[in-house]
């Protein structure tokens, strides 16, 4: 393979990885901002104020504060003044483990099980940019 077709691969493999990492946004865009107020909750607000978009991040974050970090960069970039976040977790599979034994020593055998349930869920968080009016 040429060397120039192998650079052009990985360049198209690196562009798809980093958009599907990327978290995508949903809304309206004014000019950015400097400062993003950062609320857990929408009765936390007190200013009057209006809906302009909102993210999802459910994966691929390393930790909750780059996640919460992330998500205030985006907001001064779409030019929010506030921004309301909610991490919630969502079960996505269930995983469940067995055991039995049985005792033949005895004239009637007995069996021993028992068994295990784990879910296995995944953290998201939902970000709502607001404008104050």
């Amino acid at each position: 393979m040429k060397k120039s077709s192998l650079i052009q691969l990985f360049g198209i493999l690196f562009i798809a990885l980093s958009s599907a990492c990327a978290p995508s946004y949903f809304g309206k865009t004014y000019a950015p901002t400097q400062n993003v107020d950062v609320y857990l909750d929408a009765a936390d607000v007190k200013k009057a104020h209006t809906t302009m978009g909102s993210t999802t991040i459910d994966q691929g974050f390393k930790g909750l504060d780059a996640t919460q970090q992330k998500v205030i960069e985006m907001g001064k970039a779409k030019g929010a003044d506030g921004v309301i976040m909610k991490l919630s977790e969502e079960v996505v599979s269930t995983q469940q483990n067995g055991v039995a034994t049985v005792n033949n020593k005895t004239k009637n055998p007995m069996v021993n099980t028992s068994s295990s349930t784990t879910d296995i869920k995944k953290k998201k968080v939902t970000a709502t940019f607001i404008k104050y009016n």
